[in-house]
């Protein structure tokens, strides 16, 4: 993967580079991981991605823990998911059922912003995306 987001890095030098971290968790289906990773087998990975990979993003989602993730902030986790839903219809039935996996982290979006701030780190929202106002333009 390191090879990969290097080479990326190299000829794609004008687009932004992003790892996601997301672990397999027991799902529908009675889905359950061969091997899951361990806490600091998890954290050592994203710890040498972020020095291997200095500039590129670097994604949590809310599998993890509400402890994890702030912790993983410090290792320089760029982006957090927040307020997930899972479940078909998720955000759209009031009492949506059948979740795909579990949530760990399953704190509305602003209680985790102000967790960021509260711990010294700026929350950010991704509302500038042309995507947001149906207007797609490549360059």
């Amino acid at each position: 993967m390191l090879a990969h987001a290097r080479h990326l890095q190299r000829h794609c030098w004008r687009s932004q580079l992003s790892v996601s971290f997301p672990r397999l968790r027991p799902a529908a289906g009675e889905f359950e991981p061969i091997a899951p990773v361990p806490d600091p087998e998890f954290v050592q990975l994203i710890t040498a991605l972020r020095i291997l990979l200095p500039e590129a993003g670097l994604t949590i989602s809310t599998r993890e823990s509400p402890f994890l993730r702030e912790h993983l902030l410090a290792l320089g986790v760029t982006w957090m998911s927040a307020g997930s839903k899972t479940e078909p219809g998720g955000y759209e039935a009031p009492e949506p059922e059948g979740e795909q996996f579990h949530i760990a982290d399953e704190r509305p979006a602003h209680v985790v912003a102000q967790r960021i701030r509260d711990l010294g780190y700026e929350a950010v929202w991704k509302d500038w995306d042309s995507s947001f106002n149906g207007v797609t333009t490549l360059h």
